[in-house]
C-alpha cells in the first residue's frame, strides 16, 4: 500500500501534512502556504501514473501548486477576483476551482493557464466536484442552483432549482449519484432520474458529507458534534465528539486492501473517516462496533 497521507491547511493560512500508519499520524511537512485562511486543498491521488499534486486555495483569492513528491511549491495562480472557496482535478490534464467571485475556472496542468471561465452563478459558487471521466462537472451555489458543465466545450449543460442554498456537491464513486448538503438535510440522488435514492435527516446542521468509497453509506459531521453514516434506512453508526471543535471537514482514508466492501465493519477494516475540527486536531474513526453511542450520554 502506498503511505497515507492526511492533508489540512488552518485559519492562519498554514498548510500540514502527516502521514498514517497504524492509526498514529506522524507530521510530514507543515509550513505557511496563504495569507489568510485557507478554504479548500486537493490532491490527483486517485490519478492513475500521474503526478502527485497537491492544490490550495483560500481568502487571499490565490491557488498555489505543490508537487506531493517532494513538497515544494511549483507555482502560484490568480485570476479570481474573490475568495477561491473549492478545487478538484477533472481528469489527469485539467482541474477546476471555484470562487466566491461567482465563477469556475477550468485550467491546464501542462502550462498552468486558464482555458474557460465558466460563468453562470450569480452569486459566490461554494462546491464543484468533476465527473470521473474529467469531461463533466457539478456546481451549487448561493444562487440556490445546481449546475452541470460541459467541460469539452467548456459551457454549462443543465440547471436545477435547489430546495435551498447547497453548501456541498460530490459524486459518489461509479458516478451513479451525487448527494447534495442542504442545511440539516442531506440529499442522495439518482443521476439518470434525478430522483432521490434517500433524503437524510440529520437533526442539526451538516457541516460536511461524503460517501464512503466503495459503498453506498454517506457519511455526514454536523453541528451538535456527531458524526455519522447512513444507509437508505437510516442511521447505521453515529459517535457524539465531547468537545475538540466543530468537524469542518470529513474524508475516507484507505488503510488496507479492500476495495468494494459489502458492509461497514468490512469498510472499517480498510479505511479510516478522517476529521478535521477546528481545534487544529485531526481524527482518525473506525465506524464499526455499537451503532449508536448516545444512549450512554449521562
Amino acid at each position: 500500500m502506498p503511505e497515507a497521507l492526511v492533508i489540512a491547511g488552518s485559519y492562519e493560512g498554514g498548510l500540514h501534512g502527516w502521514t498514517f500508519d497504524n492509526d498514529n499520524y506522524e507530521l510530514k511537512f507543515s509550513f505557511a502556504a496563504h495569507q489568510g485562511c485557507i478554504r479548500c486543498v486537493a490532491t490527483n491521488s486517485h490519478v492513475e501514473d500521474a503526478q502527485p499534486l497537491l492544490l490550495t486555495g483560500g481568502d487571499d483569492e490565490v491557488i498555489r501548486a505543490f508537487s506531493l513528491s517532494t513538497f515544494r511549491q511549483l507555482g502560484e495562480l490568480s485570476k479570481h477576483a474573490g475568495t477561491v472557496t473549492d478545487l478538484c482535478f477533472c481528469g489527469s490534464k485539467h482541474f477546476a476551482s471555484a470562487s466566491a467571485d461567482g465563477t469556475i475556472l477550468l485550467w491546464r496542468l501542462k502550462e498552468w493557464t486558464c482555458v474557460h471561465v465558466l460563468g453562470g452563478h450569480d452569486k459566490p459558487v461554494h462546491s464543484v466536484d468533476a465527473h470521473p471521466s474529467g469531461r463533466m462537472l457539478l456546481s451549487t451555489g448561493a444562487d440556490r442552483t445546481l449546475r452541470l458543465w460541459d467541460l469539452v466545450e467548456g459551457r454549462g449543460a443543465h440547471i436545477t432549482r435547489t430546495k435551498g442554498e447547497a453548501s456541498k456537491v460530490c459524486w459518489n464513486g461509479p458516478a451513479t449519484s451525487y448527494l447534495l448538503i442542504l442545511g440539516a438535510r442531506v440529499e442522495v440522488l439518482d443521476v439518470e432520474t434525478s430522483t432521490a435514492e434517500f433524503d437524510i435527516d440529520v437533526g442539526a446542521r451538516v457541516l460536511d458529507a461524503c460517501f464512503l468509497s466503495g459503498t453506498d453509506f454517506v457519511a455526514t459531521a454536523d453541528g451538535a458534534g456527531c458524526i455519522s453514516v447512513w444507509s437508505a434506512q437510516g442511521c447505521v453508526w453515529r459517535r457524539s465528539r465531547r468537545g475538540g471543535g466543530r468537524v469542518k471537514a470529513l474524508a475516507g482514508l484507505r488503510v488496507g486492501p479492500c476495495d468494494k466492501c459489502a458492509s461497514l465493519d468490512a469498510w472499517a477494516a480498510s479505511f479510516r473517516l478522517v476529521a478535521a475540527a477546528s481545534s487544529g486536531a485531526c481524527e482518525a474513526w473506525a465506524p464499526a462496533g455499537p451503532a449508536d453511542d448516545l444512549d450512554d450520554e449521562d
